[in-house]
């Protein structure tokens, strides 16, 4: 069992995932990006996940992400996970690389996703 420490979470960017709205919409796919902070595996919450200090996240970039969405880099449907989208978003100020910001469509809609995961990508691979 993976053990929980406080220390490879940043509870800043918690505190800002819970600001963003809960709802984003991308009218150029027609979609509509809820963010919840549901069970993400069995031992964390999506929030936690995307908070891990691994994936190299600032505020500022969770804050920039509605701004993001609607003014992406490149929209890309991932070829190994079905149902999946990769949004890849500039990052502001003078940090290197992209905001990647991965969605899964729900099940029972093709106009609602999810966030999945974010993180922070050094390249962008065109497939």
């Amino acid at each position: 069992m993976v053990r929980k420490s406080n220390d490879i979470y940043d509870q800043n960017l918690i505190d800002a995932l819970k600001e963003l709205p809960s709802e984003i919409e991308d009218k150029k796919h027609n979609l509509i990006i809820c963010v919840s902070n549901d069970l993400a595996r069995s031992n964390e919450t999506r929030f936690e996940h995307i908070a891990k200090r691994d994936h190299e996240l600032k505020v500022r970039d969770i804050k920039a992400i509605p701004e993001g969405i609607r003014n992406y880099v490149l929209f890309a449907k991932s070829k190994e996970l079905k149902e999946t989208y990769y949004y890849y978003i500039n990052r502001k100020g003078k940090s290197k690389g992209f905001i990647q910001l991965a969605v899964k469509l729900y099940e029972n809609s093709k106009v609602r996703a999810y966030i999945k995961t974010i993180y922070i990508c050094y390249r962008i691979k065109k497939e």
